[in-house]
């Protein structure tokens, strides 16, 4: 009796846990055909979803996609540098703090519509070209972020046309107080970090001592100063009075020669070689006054073993080490030609112009870093959800007069300045 109702026990138990794993076979088949139902259905609709004109939503809800960067299209050469990234590889290959940006020329790639990029970088060449206002957008999203790039300097190119007051959200330029600070050179210690420029740098104390192993370096030389123009023009030439410092430096036997546009030709060397091997100094003028512009200039004479005289509106102790240059403004022409001829004659006091090479390397700086920047910012997203803009814009990229600047010469019409402003009417 005993082994009969143990054997309906285990029967029962046999009947229930056979039951149980059936029910839950099925229902485990039923949710994994539902699971694979709604996955299709949902991919179904993002497909669907990704045609429709509002971008924004699709971006809010796939926050891991490409950051997209329209270079709005323009036929001048300071463009050409902007366009010639196209695609992510370059934020790749530059190991940029964020990769996932996309750069592109092309306004059709995004649904057909140029609304939906994250950023339209727009060159300022732009507003400078025949009707060059009637070919920016027609539309755009409030998400969307309008970035001003510009590298030539703001007093020679400013701004005249009214349209561009809270036209801008970003701005890219070599400005120091720009959004993204993009410099033409950069100071570097041994180690490889960028010093300078930076508007709190800090230089080594000792960069006026000199050393035995500079005089090797300058034991050639026997000219004081060249300069090469790249950009012709008599105005360049006479501004800043050389024929009076010529004049001066001819007291001491010492010339200024000037090489390009109608005065002397480069050696057959070439004018890196002779002022290597010739020169003291170089006359390092970057076409402007404008405020932290400072070029390449300088580096024909840092890469070439010389001492530049800087000539510029900017603050040069942000940007070149200390004890390595000569400040034009500083001197009277007379006092500038006696200070060169006693650097001259004074190996130890010149040699000490060359002291910042133990510390430091001045070289070109990477334009494509101001893009890595543009990608860190639209991946910030506190800066990028913040809706801000340029409210006196053509204040901000020139601080001068600009009805000095804007206005056409010897016109006395109303028509005339107006149509020449193109819409600009407040100064």
């Amino acid at each position: 009796m005993y082994l009969v109702s143990r054997t309906e026990t285990f029967a029962k138990l046999f009947f229930i846990v056979s039951f149980t794993g059936l029910f839950m076979y099925v229902a485990l088949a039923f949710y994994s055909f539902h699971t694979a139902y709604t996955t299709v259905s949902q991919i179904g609709k993002f497909q669907e979803n990704s045609k429709i004109k509002n971008y924004d939503a699709v971006v809010e809800r796939f926050e891991k996609d490409l950051k997209y960067i329209l270079v709005w299209s323009s036929n001048s050469e300071q463009a050409e540098t902007l366009l010639q990234y196209e695609g992510q590889e370059a934020f790749i290959e530059r190991d940029c703090p964020e990769i996932n940006c996309y750069i592109t020329t092309n306004k059709t790639i995004l649904n057909d519509d140029y609304v939906n990029f994250d950023a339209i970088v727009f060159n300022m060449s732009i507003f400078w070209q025949p009707g060059g206002f009637s070919k920016l957008p027609e539309r755009r999203a409030k998400r969307q972020k309008y970035v001003f790039y510009g590298m030539l300097p703001s007093d020679s190119h400013p701004i005249c046309n009214l349209r561009v007051e809270n036209f801008f959200n970003w701005t890219w330029t070599y400005k120091f107080y720009s959004d993204i600070y993009s410099p033409f050179i950069e100071v570097k210690n041994l180690v490889g970090n960028v010093v300078a420029p930076n508007r709190n740098v800090i230089w080594k104390n000792d960069l006026r001592t000199s050393t035995k192993s500079d005089a090797v370096r300058v034991s050639t030389k026997t000219k004081a100063v060249a300069w090469v123009m790249d950009k012709c023009g008599p105005k360049i030439y006479t501004m800043f009075g050389l024929t009076k410092l010529r004049k001066a430096l001819k007291q001491f036997n010492l010339t200024l020669d000037v090489y390009g546009c109608g005065n002397l030709n480069c050696p057959e060397g070439g004018c890196a070689e002779a002022i290597q091997k010739e020169y003291y100094f170089y006359f390092a003028y970057d076409g402007s006054m404008a405020e932290d512009y400072v070029t390449t200039e300088v580096l024909k004479a840092y890469l070439n073993d010389a001492v530049p005289i800087v000539v510029g509106g900017a603050d040069f102790t942000r940007f070149l080490p200390e004890n390595s240059y000569i400040n034009y403004h500083f001197y009277t022409e007379d006092k500038l030609a006696a200070y060169l001829h006693y650097t001259i004659t004074n190996p130890a006091v010149y040699n000490a112009f060359f002291n910042w090479k133990k510390y430091y390397t001045v070289n070109k700086a990477d334009e494509f870093k101001g893009y890595c920047d543009l990608c860190k910012l639209l991946n910030d997203k506190k800066k990028f959800n913040t809706f801000s803009t340029y409210e006196n814009f053509r204040s901000w990229w020139y601080y001068g007069s600009l009805k000095d600047k804007c206005l056409p010469k010897g016109t006395t019409k109303l028509s005339e300045i107006t149509a020449y402003l193109n819409e600009t009417v407040r100064f």
